[in-house]
């Protein structure tokens, strides 16, 4: 328990940092010579990596270095990726709400939380963590996409 602990005041301490820096943070990674749609990927990975191993399944949690959500997330995000650069997008916070409300339905009807016979401010409690953590995996990713169109 103590270890969860940690690892969510170690998330929430980099979420933090990362709110306040994503401008100087996303216009570091994008002097970087690669593609944008692959720094926005490359961008996302750790963070992906870092947030699955609080968020885990026992079963997995602490077993892999990669964790077998990995493939899934990035779909979801290169989808986001190209739905932001059709239409466009100049600020990242709507495609961030969107994301975060249809992270929080996948995690309902694809996860656990559909299932889950809680009481209901421990709903409410997981439902909010997981749109932190949705917003965590795509905050510094889009960021780049703001940069570059803003």
């Amino acid at each position: 328990m103590m270890e969860f602990i940690v690892k969510v005041a170690v998330l929430s301490l980099v979420f933090a940092l990362m709110l306040r820096y994503r401008k100087p943070l996303a216009a570091r990674i994008k002097r970087i010579p690669l593609p944008l749609w692959l720094l926005y990927l490359l961008t996302a990975t750790p963070l992906i990596i870092f947030e699955e191993d609080i968020n885990c399944i026992a079963s997995w949690c602490g077993t892999v270095l990669i964790p077998p959500t990995l493939l899934y997330i990035m779909i979801q995000l290169m989808v986001l990726y190209i739905v932001c650069r059709l239409l466009k997008v100049k600020r990242i916070t709507i495609p961030l709400i969107i994301f975060c409300v249809l992270g929080i339905a996948w995690e309902y009807f694809a996860g656990d939380l559909g299932r889950a016979q809680l009481p209901l401010l421990w709903m409410v409690f997981f439902y909010c963590w997981v749109a932190i953590s949705y917003m965590f995996v795509a905050l510094l990713p889009l960021s780049l996409l703001e940069e570059k169109d803003a």
